[in-house]
């Protein structure tokens, strides 16, 4: 083969790499059905030039490729938001979409994800790199509670249910909390709140607003504390620790709910500096697990 011919045949060959750099993240492996699955996207325009992202035919120029068991591919429920503009030479940029608002992504099973960017100088979809995911119903819910939501509410007098959950994990168990509709059997929210000790229980109860409020055993004497409103909106996250006796729930009669006992900490933040034999706590020792909203 001639030189030449040869070294066309060998730059054809190479893969597409050189106009965009399409990178995609994904927090973790697993996840339960319904709960949020954020994908975040990074895109790098490494063509030697300012151009325009866009398209073809005004179609989105971002999109993702699912497919499931077998090759299965994922259908789209609506368009993602990727209008057209313009990517400055050597820019980077993001995007995160939580990917079941957008794809059939509720059921159960094995599923390989792609990022595709479209190059409009050459028409071309650049791909990112394959990432899988595995999407696993939860069991049956440790604890659940219907409730009229209250006066005031926009949709006052419809019902509502709470679930709280717990899911072992491949190293952790953790706490999930869901709401659904009581007359659609709707899920309006389903959240990961925190890694939990396994087998022991959640303090669930619900204040004189509707609002959910949960307390469980998160580490080695440390207690979290969340509050859910009637909407499925976490609105409250403590950590306590056991100092000041074990925190428990207490519901007064006027149906205000409060954490009686136990230390508010950050365990985010490293103590003060240690003095004789006391010990500055470190960022690894935070509850495994600890997502902060």
């Amino acid at each position: 083969m001639h030189l030449r011919t040869l070294l066309l045949f060998l730059l054809a060959a190479l893969p597409l790499r050189a106009q965009l750099n399409v990178t995609l993240e994904i927090e973790r492996q697993n996840y339960v059905a319904w709960e949020p699955l954020i994908a975040k996207v990074t895109v790098t325009n490494t063509s030697g030039k300012d151009i325009v992202l866009g398209g073809p035919n005004n179609a989105p120029w971002l999109n993702f490729i699912i497919t499931g068991d077998g090759g299965r591919p994922v259908t789209a429920l609506v368009e993602l938001d990727a209008d057209a503009m313009m990517c400055r030479q050597g820019q980077s940029f993001q995007r995160s979409f939580n990917l079941p608002r957008h794809y059939h992504l509720t059921q159960p099973g094995a599923f390989v994800v792609k990022a595709s960017a479209y190059f409009a100088d050459l028409q071309r979809w650049v791909q990112s790199r394959p990432l899988r995911v595995t999407i696993t119903q939860l069991a049956r819910p440790k604890w659940e509670q219907s409730f009229a939501l209250p006066p005031g509410h926009r949709m006052a007098g419809k019902y509502r249910r709470y679930q709280i959950f717990t899911y072992h994990d491949v190293d952790r168990s953790y706490l999930y909390v869901r709401l659904l509709d009581e007359s659609t059997g709707m899920f309006i929210a389903t959240y990961r709140l925190t890694s939990i000790v396994p087998d022991q229980d959640a303090q669930p109860a619900l204040d004189a607003a509707m609002g959910l409020h949960v307390l469980c055993l998160a580490g080695h004497q440390t207690w979290a504390y969340h509050t859910i409103d009637a909407d499925g909106k976490v609105t409250h996250q403590e950590f306590l620790r056991s100092t000041n006796g074990i925190p428990k729930l207490i519901t007064q009669p006027s149906g205000k709910v409060y954490v009686a006992g136990g230390e508010s900490y950050d365990p985010l933040k490293p103590a003060a500096a240690a003095t004789g034999t006391d010990k500055i706590r470190r960022l690894t020792d935070r509850p495994g697990g600890v997502q902060l909203r």
